[in-house]
This record gives C-alpha cells, sequence and structure tokens, in this order.
C-alpha cells in the first residue's frame, strides 16, 4: 500500500532519494509474532487479517501477476538508483550514523511502524516530514482508515507535517481533504486515502507549498487512536463495515498493475 501511496512522488522526483528504510517491525512489540498475536487477542481476525494481507498476501499476488509489488520493486521499475534496506530499528545507531553520512537535507517518512528518536529528526539538514491519513489534529495515531469508517465520517483528510517528539503532532505543511462517500471497507477508504498521498508531497517538492508556511496544529479538535478493541470491532461489522471485500481487493491489484512498464 506504501507503493501505491508514494507511487506518483517517486515517479517524478524520485531521483532525489538518496535511500529508503522500511520499517519491519510492528511498533511496541517484542516481535512481529508476538505483535500478531497480542493483534488477533485484542482487535479479532478481521482487522488482523486485514494487515496480513496487505502486508504479505497482497504483495506475493501481485509477484505472481508480474507487477511491482513493494516499494523496492517500484524504484527498480523506475529505474531509480535508490538503495532500499530493511530495518528492525530506525533509530539504531547504524542508521544515524549513515542518514548523518549522507547528508540529507530531508527525511520523509510514510506509514512508518516506529517512532523517530529526536537523534533521527535532527540528523537531516532540513527537516524531517510526515504524511499521515488523517487531517490533523484529528484521527492522529494508528489506522485512520478503520476510524472514520467506525465513526461515520462523511470526510477524511490526509496531511503532510513536520515531525517532532509528539507522534502525529508537528506544525502542518499541507492539507487535503476528500469524501468517504459509498466506501464500506477500511480496504477501499486506505486506497483512497493513498491517492492523495504523492499529490502532497510533488506540491512540496514543486515548492508550491514550503516549510515557511507551515502553520503548528490547532490546540483543539485532536483525537487519537489505536487498534480497536473487540466490541468496536463487533459495532464495525453491525454498521454495515468490511475490512476488505472483493471489490476493494480488484481495485488495488488494479492499481497496482497500472505501474508496471509497457511492454
Amino acid at each position: 500500500m506504501s507503493m501505491l501511496a508514494l507511487s506518483g512522488w517517486l515517479a517524478k522526483h524520485g531521483h532525489c532519494v538518496r535511500k529508503v528504510y522500511v520499517t519491519e517491525k510492528l511498533p511496541s512489540a517484542k516481535s512481529n509474532l508476538h505483535g500478531l498475536k497480542e493483534m488477533l487477542l485484542g482487535s479479532g481476525l478481521g482487522y488482523s487479517y486485514l494487515k496480513v494481507w496487505t502486508n504479505r498476501l497482497l504483495p506475493f499476488q501481485l509477484k505472481r501477476m508480474g507487477v511491482p509489488a513493494s516499494v523496492s520493486d517500484l524504484i527498480s521499475t523506475l529505474g531509480l538508483a535508490s538503495e532500499v534496506q530493511g530495518v528492525k530499528s530506525v533509530n539504531s545507531e547504524s542508521v544515524l550514523n549513515e542518514i548523518n553520512a549522507l547528508e540529507v537535507d530531508y527525511l520523509v517518512s510514510f506509514s512508518a511502524t516506529q517512532r523517530f528518536s529526536e537523534d533521527i529528526i535532527n540528523a537531516v539538514g532540513v527537516a524531517a516530514l510526515n504524511v499521515h491519513y488523517g487531517a490533523l489534529p484529528a484521527y492522529a495515531g494508528l489506522s485512520p482508515y478503520y476510524w472514520h469508517l467506525h465513526n461515520h465520517e462523511p470526510e477524511f483528510g490526509v496531511t503532510l507535517h513536520r515531525i517532532n517528539s509528539k507522534l502525529d503532532a508537528g506544525p502542518i505543511i499541507d492539507q487535503t481533504r476528500d469524501g468517504v462517500g459509498e466506501i464500506k471497507s477500511a480496504l477501499g477508504l486506505a486506497l483512497k486515502m493513498a491517492s492523495h498521498v504523492s499529490p502532497l508531497l510533488c506540491r512540496f517538492y514543486d515548492g508550491e507549498t514550503t516549510l515557511a508556511s507551515a502553520k503548528p496544529q490547532p490546540t483543539t479538535g485532536r483525537s487519537y487512536f489505536r487498534h480497536p478493541s473487540l466490541e468496536q470491532v463487533r459495532e464495525f461489522k453491525r454498521s454495515g463495515y468490511a475490512f476488505l471485500d472483493s471489490a476493494s481487493k480488484r481495485d488495488v491489484r488494479a492499481a497496482a498493475t497500472k505501474l508496471k512498464p509497457a511492454g
């Protein structure tokens, strides 16, 4: 899903990217297996399956289709020279030393599973940036594509903001809004949210938005969400929503197919 969200930006500005780090460890978990077990117990099979499908089963299906299945695949497809490295901890000393050595202006984060340390945030020359699925300060935290449906929101936002020590709380550079419409699945809403990520980044890298125009987030209206409880998941289903359905899975695969080069 990160590949789909970042595809437009990478196609246009990927030459600016020196290196990509993929955070491989679930947040606040001893191991991914332990984290998945906690998710299953706390949020149930359907919610956990959505995470497994997008991060494990979907890439496998896309590879069998012969289309890009990850950010690494897309970088290769676009002919970019950026190195991609999986890391258990983005805050490790080795990653920090490498970022310092690269002397980059920006760190761009999207859908990272770990919070960045102050050292990592300050290692870049200009700013650390994040794109978040939510009209911050509302819907900070986890799985906004689930929570917008759960709360029957008529619209959603996607925000480009500076990263600071508080999660999803840095000054807002740019924000877009769109209607949820008739979407009834978390995967379907995630795909629609993803379509706003590259335009936000492209506007920034094209100079249409700047750090100078960034504004502190309002002190009111902040909401923060974690994984849903079993009762919240039951309420979600009683409201007629699904985590993923055949239509949303088809749409995601179709979006990936468009990234395959002609011929």
